[in-house]
């Protein structure tokens, strides 16, 4: 579905990813994990043509994204909740939504499909979201991805400062996401929830891929976790 070629990208001058490739699969979710800065963010907004390649291709199923202009690749079916959520903060719950179901012109079947995830939005669908407490926020970036009904959906550290009943919701959400044939590109920094979570895990240091392996090979103590995250 989703294919990383040898792709090269950076900001301005500075040169970030080096020759990262990755596959992913319908269904598949796989864990980006690396100590801070060794490019996993910038994976992701290189998928989302937000940081231009300088090398590589990306193609899902047969399209390739990184020649499309940044505004179009959402409309291809990849969906992105970035680190820190940036919602619309005095925008409505059900606002937020609706921006969502714009990219790809859906209808409220759609947004309903989401609120199903998340029964706790539809009591705070005329709240504004700037008021919701950390965790709705998380629901609610969600959400709000999923109303463009994507086939793949990037998370960059969801579960990053929530409580533990919130990550399990998370988590659980991705395994419903998984059945229903929606592939996830997780960043994810906590072992726990990366094992939990993922089909295979990809570890990046200085901007490349050093092993992808399958997380049923990966023990808590593995020592890749310590050679390439720190843990």
């Amino acid at each position: 579905m989703l294919t990383v070629t040898n792709i090269d990208a950076g900001y301005a001058r500075t040169p970030v990813l080096r020759g990262v490739s990755l596959t992913l699969a319908a269904g598949e979710v796989l864990c980006l994990m690396g100590r801070n800065g060794a490019g996993k963010s910038t994976t992701l907004k290189a998928i989302m043509g937000l940081v231009p390649l300088t090398a590589g291709a990306i193609t899902l199923d047969a399209t390739r994204l990184d020649t499309l202009p940044a505004h179009d690749v959402p409309r291809q079916g990849i969906a992105w909740v970035p680190q820190g959520r940036r919602l619309f903060a005095e925008l409505t719950v059900a606002e937020n939504l609706e921006i969502g179901l714009l990219t790809r012109n859906h209808d409220p079947a759609t947004r309903e499909r989401a609120l199903t995830l998340f029964p706790r939005l539809r009591e705070r669908l005329s709240q504004t979201s700037g008021t919701l407490s950390g965790g709705e926020q998380q629901m609610l970036a969600i959400a709000r991805a999923l109303c463009t009904d994507p086939k793949v959906l990037l998370l960059d550290e969801p579960t990053e400062g929530l409580q533990p009943s919130m990550t399990a919701l998370i988590r659980d959400t991705i395994a419903t996401l998984r059945s229903q044939g929606v592939a996830t590109l997780l960043v994810e920094q906590r072992v726990d929830a990366a094992l939990a979570t993922a089909d295979r895990i990809a570890f990046l240091v200085n901007g490349t891929v050093a092993e992808t392996l399958l997380t049923a090979a990966l023990p808590p103590d593995a020592p890749q976790f310590h050679a390439y995250v720190g843990i």
